[in-house]
């Protein structure tokens, strides 16, 4: 299995974690003193806060996005991952850095996220999303989740 499709399995398994509302599986893609950084917000540190954010997230329904790896970086046990969320609203970006676990599985140590465009609010029932793994806060979703973030 290459780099990438170990990328593009975690983002698939935390959209299908955000569509079925689960922060708890959502959560455990991070390290346990992971970090979240979302615009206009302050850094949520930890799974356990990663996972409380996520739970507001979903707390009004499901989320539909699609993450898309993007450009890769490779260094040693970091994997740097440029990539792109796709929501029903429009695009974001994202730069989400992973660190290779004793186990030999890639968890995410930081997670930062930014809007495409103007709009603060997305067409997920007009929650903000900054991401992360789509944008989240302020009613939010991670990684740059919205348009707006």
């Amino acid at each position: 299995m290459t780099i990438r499709d170990e990328l593009d399995a975690i983002n698939g398994g935390m959209a299908r974690a955000l569509a079925e509302q689960d922060a708890k599986r959502f959560a455990s893609y991070y390290t346990d003193d992971a970090r979240m950084l979302s615009h206009g917000q302050p850094i949520i540190r930890g799974r356990a806060g990663i996972e409380a954010e996520v739970r507001d997230w979903v707390t009004n329904g499901p989320l539909t996005l699609r993450f898309e790896t993007g450009d890769v970086i490779v260094d040693g046990s970091l994997v740097v991952d440029v990539g792109r969320i796709i929501s029903p609203s429009g695009r974001s970006k994202y730069v989400v850095i992973y660190q290779r676990q004793p186990d030999g599985s890639l968890k995410i140590a930081v997670d930062a996220g930014s809007s495409d465009g103007p709009s603060s609010t997305s067409a997920e029932g007009g929650r903000r999303l900054s991401r992360t793994p789509l944008g989240h806060r302020a009613d939010a979703v991670p990684r740059g989740l919205d348009s707006g973030s």
